[in-house]
């Protein structure tokens, strides 16, 4: 990309949903932490797979995306509304938008076997419920079942209205694919949120971190170093996020255990999920405590 067209990646962190002891919703650490956040990142991806979005109750997904918005303003929240029902999905999209959401996500239908032309009927209803609203369309084959490839997907957006899409698992790592498949005008993000300098090299908007979630600081210096063409800041900011991604492995426990042993919320997760291991909890405790030096 030429020095004078050089973007700043926009970090979206795809936060946890807290839960209390009980195993309900925590508004208090919610409200709290996206306050937090809210100067440290671009902006948040809500109920999303870090946010344990099969979970939630649609109330509870009302609740999160009432706090999202009013930390960061309409223009700085992706909500998810994905669903394994269209009819779901439907519902949560309108309820977005009439919370005064502009941004929204959703993940391809999952669970049952989904071809082209129910993926693209899935993603019509949702684009037509959203009315404005900017919809971007979820690939993340590993979780749903259903790989969409880039021509088809390209396809879709262009019949249904779809504004780009974020790329997570084996759709990330075809990225070049889908961005040369789709318009410039489209925007993409990354799931895989440690390759931030080659998602913006690549012609990408940014990328959904659940990482920087627990750990906004590296990203951000990243995401600053990268578009400054500061080649000795990216190398050093990209070894702090390489490190955050060695500790916590990348996962929803990994995160939510970060943010504990940093006084966001009781760790718990709804959804099961395999324990940490010794090694790795006090490999996320030592990032942790230096953290909370600085």
């Amino acid at each position: 990309m030429p020095e004078n067209t050089r973007r700043r990646a926009e970090i979206l962190s795809a936060v946890p949903t807290f839960f209390d002891e009980a195993g309900e919703l925590d508004h208090a650490t919610t409200k709290a932490h996206f306050t937090d956040l809210a100067n440290r990142v671009d902006g948040v991806f809500v109920c999303g797979t870090t946010g344990e979005f099969p979970a939630l109750e649609r109330a509870e997904r009302r609740a999160v995306t009432e706090a999202a918005l009013a930390a960061f303003g309409p223009d700085r929240v992706v909500v998810h509304v994905g669903a394994a029902a269209t009819r779901e999905a439907v519902a949560l999209t309108r309820d977005a938008v009439a919370m005064g959401a502009r941004r929204l996500a959703t993940l391809t239908p999952y669970y049952l076997p989904a071809d082209n032309g129910a993926v693209l009927r899935h993603f019509a209803a949702v684009t037509r419920a959203a009315g404005p609203a900017a919809v971007y369309g979820y690939l993340f084959s590993e979780r749903s079942g259903v790989a969409v490839e880039p021509a088809d997907f390209a396809a879709m957006a262009a019949e249904t209205g779809l504004a780009g899409a974020k790329l997570s698992g084996l759709a990330a790592d075809r990225f070049a694919e889908y961005r040369t498949a789709l318009p410039a005008s489209a925007g993409l993000w990354s799931g895989s949120d440690t390759r931030l300098a080659e998602v913006v090299r690549g012609g990408g908007n940014g990328v959904v971190s659940g990482l920087s979630s627990a750990f906004p600081d590296p990203f951000a210096r990243l995401a600053d170093a990268v578009a400054a063409g500061d080649a000795g800041a990216e190398r050093s900011s990209q070894a702090q996020v390489d490190e955050v991604l060695a500790a916590l492995g990348g996962t929803v426990e990994g995160i939510k255990l970060a943010l504990r042993l940093l006084g966001r919320g009781t760790g718990a997760l709804r959804m099961p999920a395999p324990e940490i291991g010794q090694e790795q909890r006090q490999r996320i405790a030592r990032l942790a405590e230096t953290v909370r030096a600085r």
